[in-house]
Parts: C-alpha cells; sequence; structure tokens
C-alpha cells in the first residue's frame, strides 16, 4: 500500500488538501468496516478520489450513474458494500413560484440558499433551470432545513416539493453546441474565438485569475486545452471541447465545443 506522501505528490499544490480528505475517508472506511459518502463534487475531484480510493481497493459509487450532472456525490465503500441510492444522502427539490411573473436567477437561489442555510457550497450540487421547472439538488440534511425554512428568494415567495433526483430530465436552456475554427488548442485562442473577444481580452481574463480550467484557475494564456476539459470564464460562461472533427484547407482545427453563456 502507498503512504500518503506517495498517494500526495502525484497531485498539484491546490488539489492536495482535497486528497488529503479523501485519504482520511478511505482511511475511515478501512478502520470502522462502513461506507461514506462525500459532500457534492466537480469532475475533477470524482476523478480524483476513484484514483485514491482504488489505491486503497475499496469500491466507489458516484451519483453521476444514475444521472448526469455537473456536481455529485460519491460513496467511498467497502468490497462487501451493496449499494442502496438511499445512501448518497441527497435529494432534490423543485422550487414552485409564480414564473408568470417572475424569473429567478441561478445567482439568486445560491446565494439565498447560502445566506439563510448558512452552509458552505459543498453541500449544494447542481441547480437546474429551464424554462417551466428549477431545481436544486442538496444533501438530504440541509434539503429537509431547506424546505421548512427558506419562503422567499429575492422576494419571490416559493414553495419545495421533493422530486425523485434519479429521473431528472437534465436541460440547459442556454446550452448550444458549436464549431469553431482553430489555429491551436491554446487555451486563449479557445476562449477568444468562443466568446468573440479579441485576443488580448482573453489574454487579459486568464492573467487577471478569471479563467478557471477544470475547475481551477489557469493563468497561462498558453496553456493546451485537452479534449473534455471545461473552461470556465466569469462573466461569460462555460466551454467544454467535444471533439476535433477535421482540418481545414488552411491548417485550422475544427473544433465541436458545447457552449453555456451567462
Amino acid at each position: 500500500m502507498k503512504t500518503m506522501r506517495d498517494l500526495l505528490q502525484h497531485f498539484p499544490r491546490e488539489e492536495k488538501e482535497f486528497a488529503e480528505k479523501i485519504i482520511d475517508s478511505c482511511q475511515q472506511v478501512e478502520n470502522t468496516y462502513s461506507h461514506r459518502v462525500t459532500s457534492f463534487l466537480n469532475h475533477r475531484q470524482v476523478a480524483i478520489a476513484t484514483s485514491i480510493a482504488h489505491h486503497f481497493q475499496l469500491l466507489t459509487f458516484s451519483s453521476l450513474e444514475l444521472v448526469e450532472t455537473e456536481f455529485s456525490r460519491m460513496i467511498i465503500a467497502p468490497s462487501y458494500y451493496q449499494l442502496e441510492v438511499d445512501d448518497f444522502d441527497m435529494m432534490a427539490l423543485e422550487i414552485a413560484y409564480p414564473q408568470k411573473f417572475h424569473k429567478l436567477t441561478h445567482a439568486q437561489i445560491l446565494g439565498t440558499l447560502l445566506n439563510q442555510l448558512g452552509i458552505k457550497r459543498q453541500f449544494i450540487g447542481d441547480i437546474l433551470l429551464s424554462d417551466n421547472q428549477a431545481v436544486v439538488l442538496i444533501d438530504r440534511k440541509f434539503g429537509q432545513l431547506l424546505q421548512t425554512s427558506v419562503q422567499k428568494i429575492a422576494r419571490v415567495p416559493v414553495n419545495w416539493i421533493e422530486v425523485d433526483w434519479t429521473r431528472l430530465e437534465l436541460k440547459v436552456d442556454d446550452m448550444q453546441t458549436r464549431e469553431l475554427l482553430l489555429s491551436s488548442l491554446r487555451l486563449d485562442k479557445i476562449v477568444s474565438t468562443a466568446f468573440k473577444l479579441s485576443r488580448a481580452s482573453a489574454v487579459k481574463l486568464i492573467e487577471g485569475k478569471q479563467v478557471k480550467l477544470d475547475y481551477a484557475e489557469e493563468t497561462q494564456a498558453a496553456r493546451l486545452v485537452e479534449l473534455g476539459q471545461l473552461i470556465s470564464v466569469r462573466g461569460f460562461g462555460r466551454i467544454r471541447l467535444r471533439e476535433v472533427v477535421g482540418y481545414t484547407k488552411q491548417g485550422k482545427l475544427k473544433v465541436d465545443i458545447e457552449l453555456i453563456k451567462k
């Protein structure tokens, strides 16, 4: 079995604290012979947790196997554990409010939950918005508190209705699939082309710590982006590279992306 130092050396400095928490959870599973559930994790954290748990020869289960979301929960368990969906200890709450007269935003919902419940972001999963529905994924104990303690969001009266999170039909209204022509997969090239900015403006955003690559700040404009990675640009939106579909006669890359605008 690798030591903690052996495991941690594979992760950059900004990921070490999270990796240590997962190592601690794995050790608890070994010592108590019972499963542990994580907070809501982004896709990079899921990969880290899975890798570490496998070093401990433990089982992992992700809510992503049941519903594809940006943030998900994981169960880390001993080899004899049998999955029970309730062990993810999460719930989905639909927000019922007069949509004919109001339109709640992601920021309004998240801000209300963080401030009124006094909880950390890691206990709230995705906030899913569409033309006729708003749903919050949340840790069950805080979801139960939410149902009884929050009656308004941005002065709009709301009611909370629990729905089956395993049966959610996800739809992101502002997501588009587009094809970009790029001279390279440099971060600044992708940001400038996707959001129709000058290259200088894209570089300024990146060097100004306004851009994240797979949820971590990235300040190197020349960083090469890999397929599947997520780029988040504050105030503009998010981009995920899907695939390189070919080349133009001039040698430019034709790249399919998912674009979610703010």
